[in-house]
């Protein structure tokens, strides 16, 4: 091949394999698990109640509404947690997170506050 770059191209994933990539799956038996990329969903439950993590972004998830009983996708705030990707689609809290314009890889601290009525409210806490 003209650049050694490219040794095999996967159209159906459309990816391309490269040598270093081949190289480290012969050697995956050698590695160990570093984080779950499979997000599982954190619940605060107690007011005062709260997790430190980076945060990580935005993500979407679908539940069923409980009115319809149709599913529908609502945003999700993503964090990561000890080495797990952990997010959590409560309103006020994805709002929170929006409203501080915080980048992600941002260490944070969210604190279960309140209940009014349905809505949990959160705050935000920015980690030095």
């Amino acid at each position: 091949m003209e650049n050694n770059q490219q040794l095999v191209s996967a159209n159906d994933v459309n990816a391309t394999i490269t040598p270093e990539m081949l190289e480290a799956s012969a050697n995956l038996k050698k590695l160990t698990a570093a984080i779950n990329l499979s997000p599982e969903y954190i619940e605060l439950v107690k007011q005062g109640e709260s997790f430190r993590g980076i945060f990580w972004g935005f993500t979407e998830i679908t539940v069923n509404d409980q009115v319809t009983g149709e599913q529908r996708t609502i945003a999700a705030a993503a964090f990561l947690v000890d080495k797990a990707i952990r997010i959590n689609a409560g309103v006020a809290l994805v709002g929170e997170c929006k409203k501080s314009g915080i980048n992600k890889g941002t260490p944070v601290e969210v604190t279960f506050k309140e209940k009014k009525g349905n809505l949990k409210i959160y705050s935000l806490t920015l980690l030095a």
